[in-house]
Formats: C-alpha cells, sequence, structure tokens
C-alpha cells in the first residue's frame, strides 16, 4: 500500500472521526496551504486540527505563530525570556503564570531538553494521508483520536508485539510539543515508539473535550495498515465501536 492507500484505510475501515495527518519537510509552501499569515499571531493546535479535518497546513520560519509554536517546531532556539518563571510560578510581560511546574529551574531544564541542534530552515507540511503524492513520504503521522479510537489504534499497534509495554510513551508537554517536538525527537534518536499527547491544559480548550493525539513514525503506521485484515478490526466487537463512534460525532470545518 502507498501512503495515500494507507490514510484511506484507516480513515474509513478503521471508522476514524478524523483524517489520520502526515508530516515531512518541504522546500516550498504548497500552493493553497493553510497557514499563518506571519509571527505572533496564533496558537498552532487549532491550524494542525484542521489539517485533520482535510486541509493542508504549511509553517515555515516566516509563519510560526506564537513564540512556542516557534521554538517546539525547531524555528527558534528560545521560547522568550522568561519562559521558566511563566511556566512555575512568576508572572511575565503582563501574562498571568501557568503554575505547571513547581519551580522556574525546573521549567528552564525541561524547555532546554527541546532546543534545537540547528535552526528548522525548511516549510513543516501537515496534510492528510490521503492526500500524499507518490514523491512524498510522511516522517511522522499524528492521529487526532477520542477514547474509543484510542483505544484501537493502540491495541493495533499492539497486535504483533503484544508483550511490548514502551511503545506508548506520555507525561508532560506542550500541546505542540506533543504532537511534533517529542515524536520527532524520538525518531531522530532511532526510536519507534508513538507519544499520546495534548494533555496540556491550556491547549485542552482550543481542541473538542473528548479528543486527545498520538503522533507516530510513519513505518509503525504502515504496519498498522497492512494488519488490519486479520486484527480485531474484522469482529463484531470492533464493528459496534466503530458504529457507536460514527454516530455520535458530528464533524464541521468551522469547529
Amino acid at each position: 500500500m502507498n501512503t495515500k492507500e494507507i490514510g484511506f484505510r484507516l480513515k474509513n475501515e478503521f471508522g476514524l472521526n478524523y483524517y489520520p495527518i502526515g508530516v515531512y519537510f518541504a522546500d516550498n509552501v504548497p500552493e493553497g496551504a493553510k497557514r499563518f499569515t506571519g509571527k505572533g499571531n496564533g496558537c498552532i493546535v487549532p491550524l494542525i486540527f484542521s489539517s485533520a479535518k482535510g486541509k493542508v497546513v504549511a509553517i515555515d520560519k516566516d509563519s510560526t505563530g506564537w513564540n512556542c509554536s516557534a521554538f517546539y517546531l525547531g524555528y527558534q532556539d528560545w521560547i522568550f525570556e522568561g519562559i521558566e518563571n511563566f511556566l512555575s510560578d512568576g508572572n511575565v510581560r503582563g501574562r498571568t503564570a501557568e503554575r505547571f511546574v513547581k519551580t522556574p529551574g525546573q521549567a528552564k531544564e525541561f524547555v532546554n531538553s527541546f532546543v534545537p541542534e540547528k535552526i528548522n530552515q525548511k516549510v513543516t507540511v501537515f496534510k492528510p494521508l490521503e492526500e500524499f503524492l507518490d514523491s512524498e513520504v510522511p516522517e511522522l503521522v499524528v492521529f487526532f483520536a477520542n477514547p474509543d479510537e484510542m483505544s484501537g489504534l493502540i491495541f493495533l499497534m499492539h497486535y504483533n508485539v503484544p508483550e511490548s509495554d514502551n511503545l506508548v510513551v506520555t507525561g508532560f508537554n506542550s500541546g505542540c510539543g506533543s504532537i511534533f517536538t517529542k515524536p520527532m525527537k524520538l525518531i531522530r534518536e532511532g526510536h519507534r515508539k508513538a507519544v499520546w499527547g495534548m494533555h496540556d491544559i491550556a491547549a485542552r480548550l482550543r481542541l473538542p473535550a473528548d479528543v486527545m493525539t498520538l503522533a507516530m513514525p510513519y513505518s509503525m503506521v504502515a504496519e498498522m495498515a497492512a494488519n488490519l485484515d486479520t486484527s480485531f478490526m474484522i469482529t463484531e466487537c470492533w464493528g459496534k465501536i466503530k458504529k457507536r463512534n460514527r454516530d455520535v460525532v458530528n464533524i464541521s470545518d468551522d469547529q
């Protein structure tokens, strides 16, 4: 199966409510891509989510949205001066502290762990797998999923390796950090792991209440798609979950 076929089968036969998104790096912004008009003008999470609803999204050094988005996508080497205080217990530039981390020192150490080795010079493109050309190969795939879908994805990941207890990692991170930065870091370190994300309470209000993310290397997704015809996906049990999932979700491009 090519990338387009994998995307189609996962979306339709699995019964996903949102398109699986592929992420790749390009030299130019794809024609018609949805993007920010400049720096400092928005959270990247809703923009990426629009790709799960069928849009092509592109981000480059001149259209990064907020500073945190620019940092977590590798377009700048720090978020802003005082970010360690903002994440912990100190107000910065009129911003009320988020109190996500106990001390500024711990917060600074965390942000330091994601400082890019080199600044991203490419265009980062997010688009449905079904839209990929034969010449394009995603490095990363992101699913926006509800609990039923997340359970199915995780079970399908373990279909041929049920004894594995470290295929899925999670933890404290920003929304865009869990969608892109952490999973890309794992890929570049040679790991085949999925990141369960969107625990960021500052970003959760920007998504439907039941939606979280699962991001993983494309190779893992291709393996999952190859197992669709022999796994629990063909059982009556999953058929009932798939029907329930379809009955309760109404997707609108205006969300």
